[in-house]
């Protein structure tokens, strides 16, 4: 048997709106086949498959198979992990005119005071929003402090909690606060612990046309000090 090398690629998607973690395409005398060790169908669903591919075959994830609860940990951009642009590879990160921001990042925190932020995600004839937002120590990336949704957010927007918190939108989180601009708020509550605090955010400006392509990534970081 003839075997070809193998492509590696590791996805994540809010124009889709799935997610497919570990996807790899291998090519031998049989054919082209498809295997990913992780398809998130359907929250708090995983299953393990391989698909076996004709020349030319297209696969396309149908709306009633996919992830749409935020990304999976670990996509925010920041100490060196990935970000949208893991799946999403239209254009290079931060392609004008598009851009994502954090307001409310103190420059000096103290200790135990909660601050809201809002991240705000723009770019003209985006059709769904998405994020991703980690606070961490700046010298050691370790969780700093709280993440939750802001006010009135609970639909809008989760917390993934594990040794890093990430906030991410949900279902509902997609849809845009008007035109060309999503918005979410959280509530960033500042660690007893002093150190500088580190805020990325990844956010992925989406056409709703259910492909990777046509979708626009944007990053940012902010940086906070303690009092």
């Amino acid at each position: 048997m003839r075997t070809r090398a193998s492509t590696v690629v590791t996805c994540m998607a809010v124009g889709a709106l799935a997610f497919v973690c570990g996807v790899r395409l291998q090519a031998d005398d049989r054919g082209v086949r498809l295997q990913a060790d992780l398809i998130r169908l359907k929250p708090d669903t995983t299953t393990i498959r391989t698909i076996r591919l004709k020349p030319d075959s297209t696969i396309r994830l149908k709306p009633d198979s996919t992830y749409v609860d935020g990304a999976p940990p670990g996509f925010s951009g920041g100490f060196k992990e990935s970000s949208c642009d893991a799946c999403h590879f239209e254009a290079a990160v931060n392609t004008p005119p598009g851009r994502v921001t954090l307001t409310g990042v103190p420059e000096r925190y103290a200790a135990g005071q909660a601050y809201p932020i809002t991240i705000t995600l723009s770019r003209p004839g985006m059709m769904l929003g998405g994020f991703q937002l980690a606070a961490r120590f700046e010298n050691d990336g370790a969780q700093a402090g709280t993440l939750t949704p802001g006010p009135g957010e609970e639909k809008r927007i989760k917390v993934e909690t594990g040794k890093v918190q990430y906030a991410n939108q949900r279902r509902d989180g997609t849809a845009l606060a008007e035109p060309g601009t999503a918005k979410w708020a959280v509530v960033w509550t500042a660690p007893a612990a002093a150190g500088s605090v580190m805020f990325h955010v990844a956010a992925n400006a989406a056409d709703k046309d259910d492909a990777a392509r046509g979708d626009y990534v944007y990053t940012a970081v902010a940086t906070s000090r303690p009092q």
